[in-house]
């Protein structure tokens, strides 16, 4: 193969290396929640909330304890939060995004990378 062919070939290698990672960090960002349900609960000493999770389907899997990651992104009512996690969110619905493991506790616990908690609904 002659150089210059070689010289066409590496930069097509390059463009389609970089649309593949472009495409796969888009689905990530559309990754649905590992965590939904309402905040049914607050423990203050350790900044955690308890979500009374349900999964897409509607089947209940359970409480869980969420703490968030120190870099974590917190969106309450549409808008990045800058304050920690408190009492007044007991009786939301919240989405948690989760980044490592679930401890098998009970109830099970776990951090949170994203967690987005939505208004109160008008009973």
């Amino acid at each position: 193969m002659s150089i210059l062919r070689r010289l066409f070939v590496f930069p097509f290698i390059l463009l389609l290396l970089t649309l593949g990672c472009a495409d796969r960090s888009e689905e990530q960002g559309k990754e649905k929640p590992h965590v939904r349900g309402i905040i049914m609960d607050f423990e203050e000493e350790k900044g955690q909330v308890l979500i009374d999770n349900t999964e897409d389907n509607g089947v209940e899997s359970g409480p869980i304890w969420i703490s968030l990651n120190t870099d974590a992104e917190l969106i309450i009512e549409g808008e990045t939060a800058t304050a920690a996690l408190d009492e007044t969110l007991v009786g939301r619905s919240a989405e948690v995004w989760i980044g490592g493991y679930i401890a098998q506790s009970s109830p099970h616990q776990t951090n949170a990378v994203k967690m987005v908690i939505h208004e109160l609904k008008a009973n």
